[in-house]
């Protein structure tokens, strides 16, 4: 049993080569995966065939697996709402942003040049649309590394903040006995 989903961006449509097995326009979905779980759990059953728009350029279709544990998946017509592909694509890019986070971390801990860390993710998980374009990659690793410096220089200036403020609390008390 095949279903659709509409997958937006190009490196998560990519990314699923790297999670499932492609055969005949489709990937191969098992319940062994936390991904292929959320999936097949994102899928719902109809009497009656769903009336669902296809837009080529992002449609990616999913094999479901023969299993016990979706009973109605043979017996009825199975789809994915749109407000659940948007939740599976959400899912993807959280699963793949903490891939590439280990990825690359990983890398950099074993002195890895950062160029090699970001081609060698691209070949090993099947980014075919990104091979000879690291700059993305590199981007995203930028932004997420200023995000976290912003985030502990907040964290400083609040607890900067927050001492100076009793300190001289501490030191109007102590003013104000003598």
């Amino acid at each position: 049993m095949n279903v659709f989903c509409h997958i937006k961006k190009d490196v998560l449509r990519d990314y699923l080569h790297f999670l499932f097995a492609f055969e005949n326009e489709s990937f191969s979905v098992f319940r062994d995966t936390k991904v292929g779980k959320f999936i097949c759990s994102m899928v719902r059953y109809s009497d009656y065939p769903a009336e669902q728009k296809v837009i080529d350029s992002k449609v990616v279709y999913f094999k479901l697996p023969k299993t016990s544990a979706m009973p109605g998946l043979f017996r009825q017509f199975c789809y994915i709402t749109p407000d659940d592909q948007q939740k599976i694509e959400d899912y993807l890019s959280a699963t793949f942003e903490n891939d590439w986070i280990q990825f690359y971390y990983n890398g950099i801990a074993m002195r890895i040049q950062q160029k090699e860390v970001i081609q060698t993710f691209i070949l090993t998980r099947k980014l075919v649309s990104k091979i000879g374009d690291p700059e993305q990659l590199k981007k995203r690793q930028y932004r997420s590394e200023t995000k976290q410096i912003n985030k502990l220089y907040e964290r400083f200036s609040r607890r900067i903040r927050l001492q100076n403020a009793a300190i001289q609390k501490t030191i109007q008390e102590y003013q104000s006995v003598l």
